[in-house]
């Protein structure tokens, strides 16, 4: 386990514009809004860093709908484009995007950055971003995905929760505290893919909300996936390849750059990275039932005996 990036402090950065490490790409977030930026400032303090900008984000906020009317347009809202330009079927947000010149440009809800909000605007902005900026740096080969899982730090390796929505990853989150590891995220993470020649895979903390706000920028090697399901007991199953990689596939954020349609090749690039993962580290089926002991005793025993294939 390591930390990445020092902190930095506010004097290090001019014209408010914070950059933001998200793995090997760097996104910009410029605000003039004072209040706006200490916010963001703050939130994603761990993650900022002097290295070039690959893709800039221009926040342009404005007030238009009550915290209530908000609330509820997010539940409903939809994302479209038409030409360099983006919108919401709400009002919440709208902007266009020339990643020739590497800029997206946002008018948005002031209230969307706000951490508490149901549906958090900015995790789906720097979603966007970070895949946008891998097209433009890696073309379609981006070196990490983004997966919906939690990550826990323990004895120097991660070990990756994950699952369909309400599974538990956000109860593993607290019943970790600060006994049984680190939560690195509890909502999304970066996987990278295996390493040349090897079955090496880093998982890496992402400046991403969710009920936990974003940690230290760590990284650490994977152990092995846990794909959860609830259950009235807590027992581990070892998955054959097939149905590692058809569940886990389900759990990477589909890879959609800013403006792009072609949904056949965002497909092909899920379904490689599962293959590619589920190929070179072991995945478990984990029932859970809540219960703090019985979690971290068989997650220890299955620290213990890392790279046996058959639980019973």
């Amino acid at each position: 386990m390591r930390t990445l990036f020092k902190p930095k402090q506010s004097k290090t950065y001019s014209n408010h514009a914070l950059s933001i490490k998200m793995g090997s790409v760097s996104c910009a977030l410029r605000c003039q809004d004072n209040e706006i930026y200490d916010k963001l400032q703050r939130l994603y303090h761990d993650f900022l860093t002097d290295e070039p900008t690959d893709v800039t984000i221009e926040m342009k906020p404005v007030n238009r709908l009550s915290p209530e009317d908000l609330s509820t347009a997010l539940s409903t809202t939809r994302y479209k484009h038409k030409g360099n330009r983006i919108r919401t079927t709400s009002r919440i947000m709208r902007g266009q995007y020339d990643l020739a010149r590497r800029t997206i440009t946002i008018t948005g809800e002031r209230s969307l950055v706000d951490p508490n909000m149901e549906s958090n605007h900015l995790n789906q902005l720097l979603t966007a971003a970070y895949y946008s900026a891998c097209k433009i740096k890696y073309d379609s080969r981006p070196p990490a995905m983004l997966v919906h899982a939690c990550g826990i730090l323990r004895n120097g390796h991660a070990l990756v929760f994950t699952g369909p929505s309400d599974a538990g990853k956000s109860t593993i989150a607290r019943l970790c505290g600060e006994r049984h590891g680190e939560v690195i995220n509890d909502e999304m993470l970066l996987m990278s893919r295996p390493s040349p020649g090897g079955n090496s895979i880093t998982i890496q903390s992402a400046p991403i909300i969710g009920d936990l706000l974003p940690g230290r920028n760590t990284a650490a090697p994977l152990r092995c996936i846990l794909l959860l399901k609830q259950s009235n007991k807590t027992a581990l199953h070892y998955l054959d390849k097939v149905a590692a990689h058809l569940r886990f596939m389900r759990q990477i954020i589909s890879p959609v750059c800013i403006g792009q349609k072609d949904k056949r090749s965002v497909y092909s690039m899920i379904a490689d990275f599962s293959a590619e993962v589920t190929g070179a580290i072991p995945v478990y089926e984990l029932e859970f039932n809540l219960d703090e002991k019985s979690l971290w005793q068989i997650t220890g025993e299955l620290e213990g005996v890392q790279g046996r294939e058959e639980w019973n």
